[in-house]
């Protein structure tokens, strides 16, 4: 009895392993018959891929590579780089070919807000500058734009008051995209002003990288131009006309302030001299009424130099200088012309040695009530230092 319980029990204990398996096997079957949920789609975002280090993945949203572009058409109209904005109506939009056409109306509307912000511009909308024809030539079917015809071009243009047109052409890669402008002139279709911007060589995109396009404005309008002037005071001994005739020995007092430019090849300024005769000085013919510089007087001339010593100055080597200048003498009575050509030397960086011949048209004085006129030659050596 002990034996046939414990068989009993067994077999109760199979049998509940048995209906255990069975439940749990066909709960995953269930399980399996049962339709999966929908995965979850995200919008994909139109990216453009960069070598830069603009983010980790070197990706970047289209739109904000659109937007550096725009800010780099946005730069050069704050600086005013950008011609012929005056009138202007933006004609075509060009796009390639996995480009939307929807995006040519969005493109337009950014351009053009870039524009009105940051110039005083009035922009034409012109539908019948972009219409087109279709003409059937035969059994071919031609079609035309008013853009290829000068003279409709010029119709619509003054019908519309437009003076310029503007013209446009995207092209986007995966890799980057480039934005094409260009200005033209409405009578004339001559080109005013073309420029494109490249995603990859934005003013934008090289901000990220710690570029600071403050500094590197400043180093390219040095590069351009540098104004430098230069001075100098110089000492002359001078022969100069008297009237009626003759000529007299002077001291002459001279300062020059000249600016450069032209990579230091040429200079442009004036130049005041004073003149005081050796006979003044040493209170030998005081007497002599014929010379008109014994009193106050002033020489101004305008000049312009021409420096011979090519690309590079050398402050270790002589270096040669021709100058030409036109002005005027003032004396006490006396009111001539003066025409002035020198060369000089310098030598080292501060010393030079001008020496120049000059001609003095007729002019009149009034010496003891008679009327005398002063002309002729005049000519002079001097020694100078430059600052």
């Amino acid at each position: 009895m002990k034996n046939s319980g414990i068989v009993s029990d067994r077999i109760r204990f199979l049998k509940i392993i048995v209906f255990l398996g069975l439940f749990l096997g066909l709960e995953s079957a269930i399980a399996q018959t049962e339709p999966s949920p929908p995965p979850v789609v995200t919008q994909a975002q139109p990216v453009v891929q960069s070598s830069g280090p603009t983010s980790a993945k070197g990706v970047r949203n289209f739109y904000q590579v659109l937007d550096e572009i725009l800010s780099d058409f946005e730069y050069d109209l704050k600086s005013g780089q950008v011609l012929g904005l005056k009138d202007l109506s933006i004609r075509n939009i060009a796009t390639s070919e996995n480009v939307p056409p929807s995006f040519q109306a969005h493109l337009e509307l950014l351009i053009s807000e870039r524009i009105l912000k940051n110039s005083k511009v009035r922009i034409v909308h012109c539908v019948s500058c972009r219409s087109k024809k279709a003409t059937m030539n035969g059994d071919h079917m031609v079609v035309s734009s008013s853009e290829k015809n000068l003279s409709d071009t010029q119709r619509m243009a003054k019908l519309n008051g437009i003076q310029n047109f503007m013209d446009v052409a995207f092209a986007y890669q995966p890799s980057g995209m480039i934005l094409s402008l260009q200005i033209t002139d409405a009578d004339t279709a001559t080109l005013i002003w073309s420029r494109s911007y490249n995603s990859e060589s934005t003013r934008a995109a090289a901000q990220k990288t710690g570029v600071d396009y403050k500094d590197l404005d400043t180093a390219a309008q040095t590069m351009e131009y540098q104004p430098t002037i230069q001075s100098r005071p110089v000492l002359y001994f001078v022969m100069a006309p008297e009237a009626p005739s003759g000529y007299v020995s002077a001291l002459a007092l001279g300062y020059r302030m000249m600016e450069r430019y032209d990579n230091r090849k040429k200079e442009v300024g004036f130049e005041m001299n004073y003149y005081m005769p050796v006979s003044t000085i040493n209170h030998v013919g005081a007497n002599d009424k014929g010379n008109i510089y014994s009193g106050v007087n002033l020489t101004l001339l305008f000049a312009h130099t021409w420096n011979l010593f090519g690309e590079i100055e050398n402050y270790n080597q002589p270096r040669g200088g021709i100058s030409a200048g036109i002005g005027g003498t003032y004396a006490s009575g006396f009111l001539g012309a003066l025409i002035r050509g020198s060369y000089e030397w310098r030598f080292a960086k501060h010393w030079v040695m001008p020496a120049f011949l000059g001609y003095r048209p007729k002019g009149s004085v009034i010496i003891s009530g008679t009327q005398e006129s002063v002309t002729g030659m005049e000519g002079g050596l001097g020694v100078g230092y430059l600052f």
